[in-house]
C-alpha cells in the first residue's frame, strides 16, 4: 500500500475488524485499509435473507425507500442489489426464452421518463437522450402469456428494430406465427425488415375521441371511437386481430413496477436503474409469478420451458439449468 500523501510504501499494521489488511505510513503515521471488495460484498447481501427480501418486495412494486425502511438495508444497497439481480435475470431470459414455437404474438409499447418528462427539459438537457421520455417495447404470447421480447428506448424505428431482433431471437425462425400491434408506424418497417418473411402481420388502429384539448392531456384514457383490424404482411386471421392481453401486460407493469406508477415521485432517475427493474420485472413474471388464467401455473410453465414455480433465490442464483 503507497501513501497518499508521503509517496512511500507503508508496511502492514494488523488487521481491519472485517479482516481486511491494514498499513500504516511510517513517515506521517497515516494509517490506510486495503480496498475493499465492494462487488464480492453486495453478491453476499443478494444470497441473505434481507437481500431476497428486498427483491421481493422491489418486484412486488414496492418503492426503493419503503424497501429500505422494512428491509433495514441502505437504499444504495438495494440498487445495488437491484442492478446484480437484473443483469442475471437477463441472462436468464436469453437462455431461456429463445428459439420458442409460438402461435399468437401481441406487441405494444408502455411510457415512463427518466428524471423528468420530455417536454420539462430544456437547454443544455435536450442532448441527453437517457432523459425525458423513456418507452418500454413488450411482446407477449398470447396463448401461456408469457413475455417473449422487451425493449426499453425511445418510440422511434431505431427501437423498434431493436426490439424486432430480440423476438426474432425468441422465436422458432422456421415456424410461422401471427402479430398484432398497435398502429405506430415505427412497427411497419422494423416487422418488415426482421420477421416479413416469417409472420402474418397486423395492426389495431384504435381511433380516439378527444372532444376538448385537454382530453389529449389527462391520465385517464379517453374515449374509444372505433378500432379497425389492418392487416400488413402476409395472411393474419382477423378474428385473431387483438391487443387486448398485451394491454393488460402493461397494467400489471403500472401495479407491479414502482417507477411506471403515475403521479408519484417515484420514477427513474437513471436509465440503468429503470432498465435494471424493467428486466427484473419480466423474469420474475415469466418464471416465479402464477398466473390466474392459467390455473396457478407460470407463463413459463405454460410454455414448457420449466415445470414448477420458481422461488426468488432460483431466478436470480444464476442456475440456468433449475
Amino acid at each position: 500500500m503507497t501513501c497518499h500523501n508521503c509517496r512511500i510504501d507503508a508496511p502492514k499494521h494488523g488487521k481491519h475488524r472485517n479482516g481486511l489488511q491494514r498499513y500504516r505510513c511510517s513517515q506521517c503515521g497515516k494509517t490506510f485499509t486495503e480496498p475493499h471488495a465492494e462487488a464480492f460484498h453486495m453478491e453476499m447481501h443478494l444470497e441473505e435473507p434481507q437481500g431476497l427480501l428486498a427483491i421481493q418486495l422491489l418486484c412486488e412494486g414496492t418503492s426503493v425507500r419503503t424497501c429500505e425502511r422494512i428491509v433495514g438495508l441502505h437504499r444504495n444497497t438495494i440498487l445495488e442489489l437491484l442492478l446484480i439481480a437484473a443483469r442475471r435475470s437477463e441472462a436468464l431470459l436469453a437462455e431461456r426464452i429463445h428459439s420458442l414455437r409460438v402461435e399468437n404474438v401481441q406487441c405494444d409499447e408502455i411510457w415512463g421518463y427518466v428524471f423528468k418528462k420530455q417536454s420539462h427539459r430544456h437547454g443544455a438537457e435536450e442532448n441527453f437522450w437517457q432523459m425525458g421520455d423513456a418507452w418500454c417495447f413488450v411482446g407477449i404470447e398470447r396463448t401461456s402469456k408469457l413475455v417473449l421480447a422487451h425493449h426499453l428506448g425511445k418510440r422511434t424505428v431505431s427501437s423498434a428494430m431493436q426490439f424486432m431482433r430480440k423476438l426474432a431471437a425468441a422465436t422458432d425462425p422456421n415456424h410461422r406465427y401471427q402479430l398484432t400491434s398497435d398502429g405506430l408506424k415505427a412497427y411497419n418497417y422494423a416487422v418488415g425488415m426482421v420477421l416479413g418473411d416469417r409472420v402474418d402481420y397486423a395492426q389495431l388502429i384504435k381511433i380516439y375521441a378527444y372532444n376538448t384539448p385537454e382530453d389529449a392531456r389527462r391520465y385517464s384514457p379517453p374515449e374509444v371511437v372505433e378500432a379497425i383490424p389492418t392487416p400488413i404482411y402476409g395472411d393474419p386471421d382477423e378474428k385473431q386481430i387483438c391487443t387486448s392481453h398485451i394491454e393488460r401486460q402493461n397494467l400489471t407493469m403500472r401495479m407491479s413496477i414502482r417507477r411506471l406508477t403515475r403521479l408519484t415521485n417515484a420514477f427513474s432517475k437513471k436509465w440503468d436503474n429503470l432498465r435494471a427493474a424493467l428486466a427484473l420485472h419480466f423474469a420474475y413474471y415469466n418464471f416465479c409469478r402464477k398466473h390466474i388464467t392459467l390455473r396457478g401455473a407460470t407463463p413459463a410453465m405454460a410454455a414448457g420451458i420449466t415445470d414448477h414455480v420458481w422461488s426468488i433465490q432460483e431466478l436470480i442464483s444464476g442456475n440456468m439449468t433449475a
